[in-house]
């Protein structure tokens, strides 16, 4: 898979950018605050048609002195060349694939395949449950895009769910039958989730013994916040060899906590708020890790989250590196670019504010980012 062309119009600080990047490596380079993320989040956008940094609105992808904004790319993929357009307003999105207008958005995702690894990544056990689910279900969007509208389901359910819990009378009625869509669409996010996190287990496990310690066995698994009461601890694999058994268990958590969400006035159970639990040795890694191995134990989830999807679906995503080699220590960074390296296929996009972080020479492209323009860099005299 490749980015062969991008062209961007009026998107944030960006306004007019052609960009013609390197099959294999392409550093951003630049000060903070010229427009280096804003080109990664281009290229997402036209993967996800919307931005890894949550909350943003329409408006705010589009220049402050214009109502519209385009980004276009030319992909390959198989062999197969597609052109893809987003235009953006106020309004919505509309997304174009060689010309012709998406109308079925499930239609569109698997164009373009990324994976995005950023500062805040660095984070991810030490934050907040959400950090981890974002991490899961970006993984499983890759692989599945039909994923995307079935946790749009749950979601859209979720919210009209908990409005009526705010209601002073809640119609028993409705409320039954937002029961019946949470269980359907709650267990189907489940089932990608449990299905994701059998499979990525062994591959995270093998790419921390193999990158940085094999004294540590590193784990991870799913913590549910629907598990009967008592239960501490949680089979997937079992869960997924009984379509039954996600649906029942969501059923009478619900019924446990019929009272208390009516008091409190939200949903408290579901995929929404699950959780990861992982471990260095048997070890709890957010109370007992130390800064480095937590550093290091999201960077092999990062490595593991390519390495899965190469394995398991045989293609190479487009890794976009935000920064990150500010956040790693030289040790790690210097294993983060190994890692890249040793890959045989696959196009990285890397933003950076010193090229001294940036351990590559060959199958390389700079630009160079200024106040909303780029420029590549005809030699690396940096």
């Amino acid at each position: 898979m490749l980015l062969e062309a991008l062209r961007l119009r009026d998107f944030r600080n960006l306004q007019h950018v052609m960009l013609t990047p390197n099959p294999r490596f392409n550093v951003i380079a630049g000060p903070n605050g010229q427009g280096k993320t804003n080109l990664l989040e281009a290229i997402y956008l036209l993967s996800a048609v919307k931005s890894f940094r949550p909350g943003t609105t329409n408006r705010a992808l589009i220049h402050f002195e214009r109502t519209e904004a385009s980004l276009e790319a030319r992909v390959e993929r198989g062999g197969h060349e597609r052109l893809v357009r987003l235009e953006i307003s106020e309004r919505g999105k509309k997304v174009f694939l060689n010309e012709g207008q998406v109308r079925n958005i499930s239609d569109f995702f698997g164009t373009l395949n990324v994976v995005i690894f950023g500062p805040d990544d660095i984070g991810i056990l030490r934050g907040s449950p959400s950090e981890r689910r974002r991490f899961m279900d970006r993984a499983i969007f890759n692989a599945h895009p039909a994923f995307s509208t079935e946790s749009t389901h749950y979601e859209d359910v979720l919210k009209h769910r908990n409005a009526l819990l705010k209601e002073p009378r809640v119609d028993p009625a409705l409320l039954g039958v937002y029961d019946e869509q949470l269980i359907t669409y709650g267990a189907q996010v489940l089932r990608r989730r449990l299905d994701f996190i059998t499979h990525f287990r062994p591959v995270l496990t093998r790419t921390f013994s193999t990158i940085f310690d094999p004294s540590l066995a590193a784990d991870l698994r799913y913590a549910p916040s629907w598990l009967d009461e008592g239960d501490d601890a949680f089979d997937e694999a079992a869960a997924l060899q009984a379509p039954q058994y996600l649906e029942r268990s969501l059923e009478q958590a619900l019924r446990r906590t019929e009272r208390e969400e009516r008091e409190r006035g939200y949903t408290l159970i579901g995929p929404h708020r699950d959780d990861l639990h992982t471990t260095l040795g048997g070890h709890d890694v957010r109370t007992f890790g130390s800064q480095g191995q937590t550093r290091a134990f999201v960077l092999a989830m990062k490595i593991a989250e390519i390495t899965y999807l190469e394995e398991r679906y045989h293609f190479a995503p487009i890794l976009l590196l935000d920064d990150v080699s500010s956040e790693l220590d030289r040790q790690r960074n210097r294993l983060l670019f190994d890692f890249l390296r040793s890959r045989t296929q696959g196009q990285v996009f890397i933003t950076t504010t010193h090229r001294d972080f940036i351990l590559l020479d060959q199958n390389l492209s700079i630009f160079d980012v200024q106040g909303g323009q780029v420029v590549e860099r005809v030699s690396d005299d940096a």
